[in-house]
């Protein structure tokens, strides 16, 4: 019988990511969960402005941008990021493995610029868990049928991260941001509002304001996926079903519908 890890998928974004020292944070963080007795599977961002500036550097050299060429660019971002995190885990002796997209690739349709993951090869996950303790996998990226590199749009983080909580059926998803969960009103014009405790997924779409990507949520809801939004140490919102037994995590049958 093939044995069963309780896997935690976390999902680092740019804004998190700001800086290098950053990596050493989050890998304390995964640290900690490891600690927990969790597996981690972490998806990461491109550090920081990195997107931005690849797209300004490339609209520099070219006046248009090709989909099929800007997905090669834009992906080395999020590969820089993946070999920064394993060596901050390194560092915090985390046994950890990197996969970059082409060695583990999130396979989509759809445009190249908005691609839809249809699927992912998850024993290769399962198998790589196995042996270490956490793996680390680029955010936004994938593959198209063609073997050309596409792109889940602006946030796709996001959807990576809760499309493979859903395909490994993880125990916990969680997107951790620069701010503590999803607001009712923009915290910058009201610094003393509170975060939702609590969110459905169509509460989320309403009032998520760009916090967490907007196909992410509609995917979440399509498949009934529950996940917690929070910054790095925060409790966040938890965004799924009101109705749910575990306050703090979705466990493997309600990834799976």
């Amino acid at each position: 019988m093939r044995e069963v890890h309780r896997v935690h998928v976390l999902k680092f974004g740019s804004s998190v990511l700001a800086r290098p020292a950053a990596y050493r944070s989050v890998a304390a963080e995964i640290r900690a969960e490891v600690a927990g007795g969790a597996k981690v599977v972490a998806v990461v961002s491109a550090m920081g402005n990195t997107t931005d500036d690849l797209l300004a550097a490339a609209r520099e050299v070219a006046p248009s941008l090709p989909d099929h060429l800007m997905g090669s660019l834009l992906a080395t971002g999020e590969e820089a990021s993946v070999a920064l995190l394993r060596l901050a885990l390194a560092t915090a002796r985390v046994r950890a493995l990197d996969m970059s997209f082409w060695r583990l690739p999130l396979r989509t349709r759809g445009p190249l610029g908005a691609a839809d993951p249809v699927d992912v090869d998850v024993h290769q996950i399962e198998t790589a868990l196995a042996a270490h303790d956490a793996v680390v996998l680029p955010g936004f990226v994938g593959v198209d049928a063609t073997g050309v590199t596409s792109l889940l749009g602006r946030g796709g983080s996001d959807l990576t991260a809760i499309f493979l909580g859903h395909a490994l059926g993880a125990a916990a998803i969680r997107l951790v941001k620069d701010v503590d969960g999803i607001f009712p009103a923009d915290p910058k014009r009201f610094p003393d509002i509170a975060p939702l405790r609590r969110a459905t997924w169509s509460e989320a779409r309403r009032t998520a304001g760009g916090v967490v990507q907007d196909r992410a949520l509609r995917f979440a809801q399509r498949h009934r996926i529950s996940f917690r939004v929070a910054a790095p140490g925060g409790t966040g919102t938890w965004v799924g079903r009101h109705d749910s037994t575990n306050t703090e995590f979705c466990l493997a049958g309600c990834a799976r519908g």
